[in-house]
Protein backbone atom coordinates (compact mmCIF):
# COMPACT_ATOMS: atom_id res chain seq x y z
CA UNK A 1 0.00 0.00 0.00
CA UNK A 2 1.09 3.57 -0.57
CA UNK A 3 1.86 5.02 2.87
CA UNK A 4 1.90 8.52 1.36
CA UNK A 5 -1.88 8.32 1.01
CA UNK A 6 -4.32 9.69 3.59
CA UNK A 7 -7.54 8.26 2.15
CA UNK A 8 -9.89 9.19 4.98
CA UNK A 9 -8.49 12.68 5.45
CA UNK A 10 -8.69 13.26 1.68
CA UNK A 11 -12.35 12.23 1.67
CA UNK A 12 -13.07 14.76 4.41
CA UNK A 13 -11.35 17.53 2.49
CA UNK A 14 -13.60 16.80 -0.50
CA UNK A 15 -16.72 16.75 1.68
CA UNK A 16 -15.73 19.98 3.44
CA UNK A 17 -15.08 21.74 0.13
CA UNK A 18 -18.49 20.66 -1.22
CA UNK A 19 -20.17 23.27 1.06
CA UNK A 20 -23.37 21.26 1.31
CA UNK A 21 -26.68 22.67 2.51
CA UNK A 22 -27.17 20.54 5.57
CA UNK A 23 -30.54 19.67 7.02
CA UNK A 24 -29.08 16.92 9.18
CA UNK A 25 -26.81 16.56 12.21
CA UNK A 26 -24.74 18.23 13.59
CA UNK A 27 -26.90 21.03 14.84
CA UNK A 28 -24.36 23.75 14.06
CA UNK A 29 -24.63 22.77 10.34
CA UNK A 30 -20.98 23.75 9.78
CA UNK A 31 -21.76 27.45 10.33
CA UNK A 32 -18.95 28.98 12.39
CA UNK A 33 -20.84 32.20 13.14
CA UNK A 34 -23.36 30.26 15.20
CA UNK A 35 -21.14 30.29 18.30
CA UNK A 36 -18.52 33.08 18.24
CA UNK A 37 -16.91 31.95 21.50
CA UNK A 38 -16.05 28.52 20.13
CA UNK A 39 -15.01 30.04 16.79
CA UNK A 40 -12.65 32.45 18.56
CA UNK A 41 -11.12 29.50 20.41
CA UNK A 42 -10.88 26.90 17.64
CA UNK A 43 -11.19 28.86 14.40
CA UNK A 44 -13.85 28.70 11.71
CA UNK A 45 -12.57 25.52 10.10
CA UNK A 46 -13.30 23.46 13.24
CA UNK A 47 -17.03 23.77 12.51
CA UNK A 48 -16.60 23.24 8.78
CA UNK A 49 -14.55 20.08 9.36
CA UNK A 50 -16.90 18.57 11.96
CA UNK A 51 -18.46 16.26 9.39
CA UNK A 52 -20.23 12.94 9.84
CA UNK A 53 -21.25 9.94 7.78
CA UNK A 54 -24.39 11.68 6.48
CA UNK A 55 -22.20 14.02 4.43
CA UNK A 56 -21.49 12.63 0.95
CA UNK A 57 -18.37 10.50 0.72
CA UNK A 58 -17.68 10.28 4.47
CA UNK A 59 -17.07 6.70 5.60
CA UNK A 60 -18.51 5.43 8.91
CA UNK A 61 -16.30 4.00 11.67
CA UNK A 62 -18.69 1.19 12.62
CA UNK A 63 -19.37 0.04 9.06
CA UNK A 64 -16.31 1.19 7.17
CA UNK A 65 -16.30 0.18 3.52
CA UNK A 66 -14.18 2.75 1.72
CA UNK A 67 -11.70 5.40 2.76
CA UNK A 68 -11.81 4.64 6.48
CA UNK A 69 -11.33 0.93 5.90
CA UNK A 70 -8.34 1.72 3.69
CA UNK A 71 -6.94 4.08 6.34
CA UNK A 72 -7.09 1.34 8.97
CA UNK A 73 -5.42 -1.13 6.59
CA UNK A 74 -2.65 1.40 6.01
CA UNK A 75 -2.21 1.70 9.78
CA UNK A 76 -1.93 -2.08 10.11
CA UNK A 77 0.67 -2.27 7.37
CA UNK A 78 2.65 0.63 8.84
CA UNK A 79 3.21 -1.18 12.15
CA UNK A 80 3.12 -4.79 10.91
CA UNK A 81 -0.24 -5.83 12.37
CA UNK A 82 -2.80 -8.13 10.78
CA UNK A 83 -5.58 -5.63 11.49
CA UNK A 84 -5.78 -2.17 13.07
CA UNK A 85 -8.76 -0.31 14.47
CA UNK A 86 -9.21 3.42 14.99
CA UNK A 87 -10.27 4.32 18.54
CA UNK A 88 -12.06 7.54 19.42
CA UNK A 89 -12.07 7.04 23.19
CA UNK A 90 -8.35 6.66 23.68
CA UNK A 91 -6.45 3.63 24.86
CA UNK A 92 -9.07 3.36 27.57
CA UNK A 93 -11.61 1.79 25.22
CA UNK A 94 -8.88 -0.31 23.64
CA UNK A 95 -7.90 -1.85 26.98
CA UNK A 96 -11.53 -2.46 27.90
CA UNK A 97 -12.34 -4.03 24.52
CA UNK A 98 -9.21 -6.19 24.69
CA UNK A 99 -10.26 -7.61 28.04
CA UNK A 100 -13.81 -8.25 26.86
CA UNK A 101 -12.57 -9.97 23.71
CA UNK A 102 -10.18 -12.25 25.60
CA UNK A 103 -12.05 -13.30 28.76
CA UNK A 104 -15.56 -13.36 30.13
CA UNK A 105 -17.49 -13.85 33.34
CA UNK A 106 -15.75 -16.18 35.78
CA UNK A 107 -12.66 -16.82 33.67
CA UNK A 108 -9.15 -16.15 34.96
CA UNK A 109 -6.75 -13.53 33.60
CA UNK A 110 -3.23 -12.69 34.77
CA UNK A 111 -2.89 -8.92 35.25
CA UNK A 112 -0.12 -6.82 36.80
CA UNK A 113 -1.25 -4.83 39.80
CA UNK A 114 0.61 -1.94 38.20
CA UNK A 115 -2.00 -1.57 35.44
CA UNK A 116 -3.94 1.46 34.25
CA UNK A 117 -7.42 2.07 35.61
CA UNK A 118 -8.92 1.23 32.21
CA UNK A 119 -7.65 -2.34 32.57
CA UNK A 120 -9.51 -2.62 35.86
CA UNK A 121 -12.61 -1.22 34.21
CA UNK A 122 -12.21 -4.05 31.70
CA UNK A 123 -12.19 -6.53 34.58
CA UNK A 124 -15.43 -5.08 35.92
CA UNK A 125 -17.08 -5.14 32.51
CA UNK A 126 -15.94 -8.66 31.67
CA UNK A 127 -16.55 -10.25 35.08
CA UNK A 128 -13.18 -12.02 34.86
CA UNK A 129 -11.27 -13.07 37.96
CA UNK A 130 -7.84 -11.41 38.11
CA UNK A 131 -4.68 -13.11 39.28
CA UNK A 132 -2.40 -10.21 40.09
CA UNK A 133 1.29 -10.02 39.31
CA UNK A 134 2.59 -8.42 42.52
CA UNK A 135 4.48 -5.18 41.89
CA UNK A 136 8.26 -5.40 42.09
CA UNK A 137 9.43 -1.94 43.13
CA UNK A 138 12.70 -0.64 41.80
CA UNK A 139 14.84 0.23 44.85
CA UNK A 140 15.81 3.69 43.61
CA UNK A 141 12.77 4.79 41.63
CA UNK A 142 10.41 3.14 44.15
CA UNK A 143 7.92 2.21 41.44
CA UNK A 144 7.29 -1.09 39.60
CA UNK A 145 8.95 -0.39 36.26
CA UNK A 146 8.32 -3.75 34.57
CA UNK A 147 6.61 -7.12 34.85
CA UNK A 148 9.20 -9.88 35.51
CA UNK A 149 8.75 -12.75 33.07
CA UNK A 150 9.62 -15.40 35.66
CA UNK A 151 6.84 -14.26 38.01
CA UNK A 152 4.26 -14.51 35.21
CA UNK A 153 5.60 -17.96 34.35
CA UNK A 154 5.12 -19.09 37.95
CA UNK A 155 1.62 -17.60 38.12
CA UNK A 156 0.66 -19.32 34.89
CA UNK A 157 1.94 -22.66 36.23
CA UNK A 158 -0.08 -22.16 39.40
CA UNK A 159 -3.17 -21.08 37.46
CA UNK A 160 -3.35 -23.29 34.37
CA UNK A 161 -6.95 -22.21 33.78
CA UNK A 162 -5.83 -18.65 32.93
CA UNK A 163 -7.33 -17.57 29.61
CA UNK A 164 -5.15 -14.52 28.92
CA UNK A 165 -2.18 -12.45 30.10
CA UNK A 166 -2.32 -8.66 30.16
CA UNK A 167 0.67 -6.36 30.72
CA UNK A 168 1.55 -2.67 30.42
CA UNK A 169 4.71 -1.92 28.45
CA UNK A 170 6.11 0.74 28.32
CA UNK A 171 4.82 2.51 31.41
CA UNK A 172 4.81 6.19 32.34
CA UNK A 173 8.51 5.93 33.18
CA UNK A 174 9.45 4.61 29.75
CA UNK A 175 10.60 1.15 30.82
CA UNK A 176 9.54 -2.04 29.06
CA UNK A 177 8.98 -5.64 30.05
CA UNK A 178 10.08 -8.62 27.98
CA UNK A 179 7.02 -8.50 25.76
CA UNK A 180 8.41 -10.99 23.25
CA UNK A 181 9.17 -13.48 26.00
CA UNK A 182 5.73 -12.90 27.46
CA UNK A 183 4.11 -13.56 24.06
CA UNK A 184 6.03 -16.80 23.69
CA UNK A 185 4.99 -17.85 27.19
CA UNK A 186 1.34 -17.09 26.50
CA UNK A 187 1.38 -18.90 23.18
CA UNK A 188 2.96 -21.99 24.74
CA UNK A 189 -0.30 -22.20 26.69
CA UNK A 190 -2.37 -21.22 23.63
CA UNK A 191 -3.68 -18.05 25.25
CA UNK A 192 -3.41 -14.44 24.02
CA UNK A 193 -1.15 -11.69 25.29
CA UNK A 194 -2.80 -8.27 25.64
CA UNK A 195 -0.46 -5.27 25.79
CA UNK A 196 -1.31 -1.79 26.99
CA UNK A 197 1.25 0.08 24.88
CA UNK A 198 -0.44 3.44 25.26
CA UNK A 199 2.92 5.20 25.63
CA UNK A 200 4.53 3.38 22.71
CA UNK A 201 2.81 4.51 19.51
CA UNK A 202 6.18 5.75 18.22
CA UNK A 203 8.08 2.50 18.86
CA UNK A 204 7.45 0.78 15.46
CA UNK A 205 9.03 3.63 13.51
CA UNK A 206 12.70 3.64 14.54
CA UNK A 207 15.24 0.82 14.98
CA UNK A 208 16.94 2.55 17.92
CA UNK A 209 13.73 2.30 19.94
CA UNK A 210 12.61 -0.88 21.69
CA UNK A 211 10.35 -3.01 19.50
CA UNK A 212 6.60 -2.60 19.76
CA UNK A 213 4.50 -5.45 21.08
CA UNK A 214 3.07 -5.70 17.55
CA UNK A 215 6.53 -6.63 16.28
CA UNK A 216 7.28 -9.33 18.90
CA UNK A 217 4.10 -11.40 18.76
CA UNK A 218 1.52 -9.83 21.08
CA UNK A 219 -2.07 -10.64 20.09
CA UNK A 220 -3.66 -7.29 20.96
CA UNK A 221 -1.71 -4.04 21.32
CA UNK A 222 -3.25 -0.73 22.33
CA UNK A 223 -1.47 2.52 21.42
CA UNK A 224 -2.31 6.13 22.23
CA UNK A 225 -1.35 7.93 19.03
CA UNK A 226 -2.11 11.22 20.77
CA UNK A 227 0.51 10.59 23.49
CA UNK A 228 3.71 10.29 21.50
CA UNK A 229 2.89 11.07 17.85
CA UNK A 230 0.79 13.73 16.17
CA UNK A 231 -2.84 12.63 16.58
CA UNK A 232 -5.43 14.62 18.51
CA UNK A 233 -6.15 13.90 22.15
CA UNK A 234 -8.39 10.84 22.55
CA UNK A 235 -7.27 9.30 19.25
CA UNK A 236 -5.74 5.82 19.61
CA UNK A 237 -5.21 2.50 17.84
CA UNK A 238 -5.88 -1.16 18.59
CA UNK A 239 -3.77 -3.68 16.67
CA UNK A 240 -4.67 -7.36 16.24
CA UNK A 241 -2.33 -10.20 15.34
CA UNK A 242 -3.09 -13.89 14.86
CA UNK A 243 -6.32 -15.80 15.41
CA UNK A 244 -6.44 -16.28 19.20
CA UNK A 245 -8.72 -13.24 19.33
CA UNK A 246 -11.60 -13.49 16.85
CA UNK A 247 -11.64 -10.31 14.76
CA UNK A 248 -15.43 -10.30 14.26
CA UNK A 249 -16.00 -10.58 18.01
CA UNK A 250 -13.55 -7.76 18.71
CA UNK A 251 -15.22 -5.55 16.12
CA UNK A 252 -18.62 -6.20 17.67
CA UNK A 253 -17.29 -5.17 21.09
CA UNK A 254 -15.73 -1.99 19.71
CA UNK A 255 -19.01 -1.11 18.01
CA UNK A 256 -20.82 -1.44 21.34
CA UNK A 257 -18.27 0.52 23.36
CA UNK A 258 -17.48 3.44 21.07
CA UNK A 259 -19.78 6.31 20.24
CA UNK A 260 -22.18 5.77 17.35
CA UNK A 261 -21.37 9.38 16.41
CA UNK A 262 -17.60 9.15 15.97
CA UNK A 263 -15.66 12.37 15.56
CA UNK A 264 -14.03 12.56 12.16
CA UNK A 265 -11.59 15.09 13.60
CA UNK A 266 -10.12 12.29 15.71
CA UNK A 267 -10.15 9.62 13.01
CA UNK A 268 -8.70 12.01 10.44
CA UNK A 269 -5.86 12.84 12.83
CA UNK A 270 -5.08 9.12 13.10
CA UNK A 271 -4.90 8.85 9.33
CA UNK A 272 -2.58 11.87 9.11
CA UNK A 273 -0.39 10.79 12.05
CA UNK A 274 0.07 7.34 10.51
CA UNK A 275 1.07 8.85 7.17
CA UNK A 276 3.58 11.16 8.83
CA UNK A 277 5.19 8.41 10.90
CA UNK A 278 5.24 5.87 8.05
CA UNK A 279 6.93 8.29 5.66
CA UNK A 280 8.91 10.64 7.92
CA UNK A 281 9.02 8.79 11.24
CA UNK A 282 12.64 7.66 10.97
CA UNK A 283 13.93 11.20 10.41
CA UNK A 284 11.64 12.78 12.99
CA UNK A 285 12.46 10.20 15.64
CA UNK A 286 16.20 10.35 14.93
CA UNK A 287 16.05 14.00 15.95
CA UNK A 288 13.83 13.21 18.94
CA UNK A 289 16.20 10.53 20.23
CA UNK A 290 19.18 12.87 19.82
CA UNK A 291 17.39 15.67 21.69
CA UNK A 292 16.47 13.31 24.51
CA UNK A 293 20.08 12.10 24.77
CA UNK A 294 21.30 15.70 24.90
CA UNK A 295 18.76 16.51 27.60
CA UNK A 296 19.63 13.41 29.66
CA UNK A 297 23.36 14.12 29.56
CA UNK A 298 22.80 17.77 30.44
CA UNK A 299 20.47 16.99 33.36
CA UNK A 300 23.05 14.62 34.83
CA UNK A 301 25.42 17.59 35.10
CA UNK A 302 22.95 19.71 37.10
CA UNK A 303 23.70 19.68 40.82
CA UNK A 304 20.90 17.99 42.75
CA UNK A 305 19.36 16.27 39.72
CA UNK A 306 19.77 12.94 37.94
CA UNK A 307 18.12 11.47 34.86
CA UNK A 308 17.75 7.69 34.60
CA UNK A 309 18.36 5.76 31.39
CA UNK A 310 19.58 2.42 30.10
CA UNK A 311 21.53 1.65 33.27
CA UNK A 312 18.34 0.26 34.84
CA UNK A 313 17.83 -2.37 32.13
CA UNK A 314 18.20 -5.85 33.59
CA UNK A 315 16.87 -4.88 37.02
CA UNK A 316 13.45 -5.82 38.46
CA UNK A 317 12.26 -7.32 35.18
CA UNK A 318 13.24 -4.34 33.00
CA UNK A 319 13.95 -5.52 29.46
CA UNK A 320 14.38 -2.23 27.59
CA UNK A 321 14.15 1.55 27.91
CA UNK A 322 12.47 4.17 25.75
CA UNK A 323 15.06 6.96 25.60
CA UNK A 324 12.44 9.61 24.80
CA UNK A 325 11.21 9.54 28.42
CA UNK A 326 13.20 11.63 30.91
CA UNK A 327 12.83 10.30 34.46
CA UNK A 328 14.34 13.16 36.46
CA UNK A 329 15.16 12.55 40.13
CA UNK A 330 14.81 15.85 41.97
CA UNK A 331 14.88 14.96 45.70
CA UNK A 332 18.64 15.56 45.98
CA UNK A 333 17.83 19.24 45.37
CA UNK A 334 16.07 19.17 48.79
CA UNK A 335 12.65 19.45 47.18
CA UNK A 336 10.23 16.66 46.56
CA UNK A 337 8.75 16.13 43.12
CA UNK A 338 5.57 18.06 43.80
CA UNK A 339 7.32 21.14 45.19
CA UNK A 340 9.84 21.10 42.34
CA UNK A 341 7.01 20.83 39.81
CA UNK A 342 5.19 23.75 41.42
CA UNK A 343 8.26 25.95 40.88
CA UNK A 344 8.48 24.89 37.24
CA UNK A 345 4.80 25.66 36.72
CA UNK A 346 4.62 28.96 38.58
CA UNK A 347 7.93 30.43 37.44
CA UNK A 348 8.36 28.93 33.97
CA UNK A 349 4.85 27.83 32.92
CA UNK A 350 6.40 24.40 32.37
CA UNK A 351 4.64 21.09 33.02
CA UNK A 352 5.97 17.56 32.80
CA UNK A 353 4.14 14.34 31.97
CA UNK A 354 3.60 13.61 35.65
CA UNK A 355 5.18 13.87 39.08
CA UNK A 356 5.79 11.45 41.93
CA UNK A 357 7.33 12.17 45.35
CA UNK A 358 10.89 11.86 43.99
CA UNK A 359 10.71 12.49 40.25
CA UNK A 360 9.46 14.59 37.39
CA UNK A 361 8.88 12.71 34.15
CA UNK A 362 9.12 14.61 30.87
CA UNK A 363 8.18 13.19 27.49
CA UNK A 364 10.24 14.24 24.46
CA UNK A 365 8.37 13.85 21.17
CA UNK A 366 8.60 14.69 17.48
CA UNK A 367 7.19 18.13 18.35
CA UNK A 368 10.28 19.15 20.32
CA UNK A 369 13.33 21.03 19.06
CA UNK A 370 16.61 22.27 20.52
CA UNK A 371 15.08 25.57 21.65
CA UNK A 372 12.39 23.81 23.65
CA UNK A 373 14.91 21.42 25.22
CA UNK A 374 17.15 24.33 26.22
CA UNK A 375 14.18 26.05 27.86
CA UNK A 376 13.52 22.89 29.88
CA UNK A 377 17.18 22.61 30.89
CA UNK A 378 17.43 26.26 31.94
CA UNK A 379 14.27 25.93 34.03
CA UNK A 380 15.58 22.77 35.71
CA UNK A 381 18.91 24.46 36.48
CA UNK A 382 17.23 27.50 37.97
CA UNK A 383 14.83 25.57 40.20
CA UNK A 384 17.50 23.10 41.33
CA UNK A 385 19.78 26.01 42.27
CA UNK A 386 17.25 27.32 44.77
CA UNK A 387 18.30 24.56 47.15
CA UNK A 388 15.56 25.32 49.64
CA UNK A 389 14.42 22.61 51.98
CA UNK A 390 10.79 23.42 51.34
CA UNK A 391 9.29 20.03 52.17
CA UNK A 392 11.51 18.33 54.73
CA UNK A 393 8.96 15.78 55.86
CA UNK A 394 8.01 14.85 52.32
CA UNK A 395 11.64 14.40 51.29
CA UNK A 396 12.82 12.46 54.32
CA UNK A 397 9.84 10.26 55.02
CA UNK A 398 8.79 7.39 52.81
CA UNK A 399 6.30 4.64 53.48
CA UNK A 400 6.52 1.46 51.46
CA UNK A 401 3.39 0.63 49.48
CA UNK A 402 1.37 -2.18 51.08
CA UNK A 403 0.94 -5.66 49.63
CA UNK A 404 -1.84 -6.37 47.16
CA UNK A 405 -5.02 -6.53 49.28
CA UNK A 406 -7.04 -9.69 49.74
CA UNK A 407 -9.72 -10.04 47.03
CA UNK A 408 -12.90 -11.20 48.79
CA UNK A 409 -15.20 -10.96 45.75
CA UNK A 410 -14.28 -10.17 42.17
CA UNK A 411 -14.33 -6.59 40.83
CA UNK A 412 -17.58 -6.96 38.86
CA UNK A 413 -19.52 -8.46 41.78
CA UNK A 414 -18.28 -5.74 44.12
CA UNK A 415 -18.92 -2.94 41.67
CA UNK A 416 -22.64 -3.79 41.52
CA UNK A 417 -23.09 -4.71 45.20
CA UNK A 418 -24.96 -2.47 47.65
CA UNK A 419 -22.50 -0.16 49.37
CA UNK A 420 -22.42 2.48 52.09
CA UNK A 421 -20.27 5.47 52.95
CA UNK A 422 -18.20 5.37 56.15
CA UNK A 423 -15.28 7.40 57.58
CA UNK A 424 -11.94 6.13 56.29
CA UNK A 425 -10.67 5.81 59.86
CA UNK A 426 -13.34 3.15 60.51
CA UNK A 427 -12.70 1.15 57.33
CA UNK A 428 -10.22 -1.48 58.57
CA UNK A 429 -11.67 -4.94 57.90
CA UNK A 430 -14.31 -3.64 55.47
CA UNK A 431 -14.56 -4.61 51.79
CA UNK A 432 -13.89 -1.70 49.47
CA UNK A 433 -16.65 -0.85 46.98
CA UNK A 434 -14.78 1.63 44.77
CA UNK A 435 -11.45 2.22 43.06
CA UNK A 436 -8.88 4.24 44.97
CA UNK A 437 -5.76 5.22 43.08
CA UNK A 438 -3.12 7.94 42.96
CA UNK A 439 -3.16 9.65 39.57
CA UNK A 440 -1.06 9.72 37.55
CA UNK A 441 -0.13 7.01 36.90
CA UNK A 442 -3.55 5.61 37.82
CA UNK A 443 -2.53 2.32 39.46
CA UNK A 444 -5.10 1.25 42.03
CA UNK A 445 -4.26 0.80 45.68
CA UNK A 446 -7.73 -0.61 46.31
CA UNK A 447 -10.31 -2.10 43.96
CA UNK A 448 -13.92 -3.07 44.51
CA UNK A 449 -14.03 -6.36 46.36
CA UNK A 450 -10.78 -5.98 48.30
CA UNK A 451 -10.40 -5.90 52.08
CA UNK A 452 -9.02 -2.75 53.69
CA UNK A 453 -6.38 -3.56 56.32
CA UNK A 454 -4.40 -1.38 58.72
CA UNK A 455 -1.33 -1.21 56.46
CA UNK A 456 -3.49 0.11 53.62
CA UNK A 457 -5.09 2.67 55.92
CA UNK A 458 -1.64 3.94 56.96
CA UNK A 459 -0.57 4.21 53.33
CA UNK A 460 -3.70 6.11 52.33
CA UNK A 461 -2.98 8.64 55.08
CA UNK A 462 0.60 8.87 53.82
CA UNK A 463 -0.30 9.65 50.21
CA UNK A 464 -2.84 12.22 51.40
CA UNK A 465 -0.05 13.96 53.32
CA UNK A 466 2.10 13.89 50.16
CA UNK A 467 -0.54 15.90 48.33
CA UNK A 468 -0.93 13.21 45.68
CA UNK A 469 -4.11 13.50 43.62
CA UNK A 470 -6.60 10.69 44.25
CA UNK A 471 -9.08 9.54 41.62
CA UNK A 472 -11.73 6.86 41.62
CA UNK A 473 -13.50 7.22 44.97
CA UNK A 474 -16.65 9.20 45.56
CA UNK A 475 -14.77 11.31 48.13
CA UNK A 476 -11.41 12.21 46.57
CA UNK A 477 -10.29 13.81 49.83
CA UNK A 478 -10.46 10.31 51.37
CA UNK A 479 -12.20 11.45 54.51
CA UNK A 480 -14.84 8.85 53.65
CA UNK A 481 -14.82 5.63 51.64
CA UNK A 482 -17.53 3.41 50.18
CA UNK A 483 -17.58 -0.18 51.41
CA UNK A 484 -19.79 -3.20 50.78
CA UNK A 485 -22.92 -3.05 52.93
CA UNK A 486 -22.93 -6.48 54.55
CA UNK A 487 -26.44 -5.96 55.90
CA UNK A 488 -27.99 -5.50 52.45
Amino acid sequence: MNQQHTPFLDSLVRAKNAHEYSFHMPGHKFIAELNPQITDFMGETAFEADLNEISPGVDYLHASKGSLLEAQRLAAEAVGADRSYFLINGSTVGNQASMLAAVHDGQTVIVPRAAHRSVYAGLILSGANPIYVPPVYHPQVEFPLAVPLEIVRDLLAANPDARAIQITSPNYYGYLSDVGGMANLAHEHNIPLLVDEAHGAHLPFHPDLPPSGVQVGADLVVQSSHKTVGALTQAALLHLNGSRIVAAHLEQILSMMQSSSPSVLLTASLDAARQQMATQGYELLTTTIQLAAYARQSIRKISGLWCYGDELVGETGIFAHDPTKLVIRVVDSSMNGHVFAEHLAQEYNLYGEFVDPKHIICSITIADNEQRIDYLLNALRAVAAKGKLTATSSVNQHLKAPHVPEMVINPRQANFAVSKRIPLAQAVGEICAEQIMPYPPGIPLLLPGERIDSDMLDYLHYIKAQGIKIVGPEDTSLEFVRVIDKSA
